[in-house]
C-alpha cells in the first residue's frame, strides 16, 4: 500500500467517524551517521561537477574582452560627464558677483596676518 492510499484512507476514516486523523509515526527513521553523510555529500558533489559544461578558452577570452570594452566605455562616459559638469560649475562660479564670499579669495586672512608682532603692539 502506498503512502497516498494510506493518507486517503486515514482522511476517509476521520471523516466517517468525526475524529481527527492521526499520523503514524515512522519508527524506521534512524539518526544518520555523520561520516556516511559526509561521504554521500562528496560523492554527490563529484557527480554534480561532472555535469558542468565549462566554457572553452576561446569563449572565456571573448567574454573577458567584451567585459573590458564595456568597462572602458562606461569609464569614458563617466569621465566626460564629470569633466562637462565641472566646466559648467567653473563657468557658473565666474559669473558670481564680486561681493560674494566665493569670489573674495583675497579677504581670507593668511597665517601671517594672525600672528602678533612687536610692531603691532607698539604705539
Amino acid at each position: 500500500m502506498s503512502d497516498k492510499s494510506t493518507k486517503k484512507d486515514d482522511k476517509k476514516l476521520a471523516k466517517d467517524t468525526g475524529k481527527k486523523a492521526v499520523a503514524k509515526k515512522d519508527s524506521s527513521k534512524k539518526k544518520a551517521n555523520p561520516i556516511k553523510s559526509v561521504g554521500k555529500f562528496v560523492r554527490e558533489y563529484k557527480s554534480e561537477l561532472k555535469k558542468i559544461s565549462w566554457p572553452s578558452v576561446k569563449d572565456t577570452t571573448r567574454n573577458a574582452a567584451i567585459t573590458l570594452a564595456a568597462i572602458a566605455v562606461v569609464g569614458v562616459f563617466i569621465w566626460a560627464l564629470d569633466f562637462g559638469l565641472s566646466q559648467i560649475r567653473d563657468l557658473g562660479l565666474k559669473k558670481i558677483p564680486e561681493w560674494s564670499a566665493a569670489a573674495k579669495e583675497d579677504d581670507v586672512p593668511s597665517p601671517s596676518d594672525l600672528t602678533v608682532t612687536p610692531s603691532d603692539t607698539a604705539e
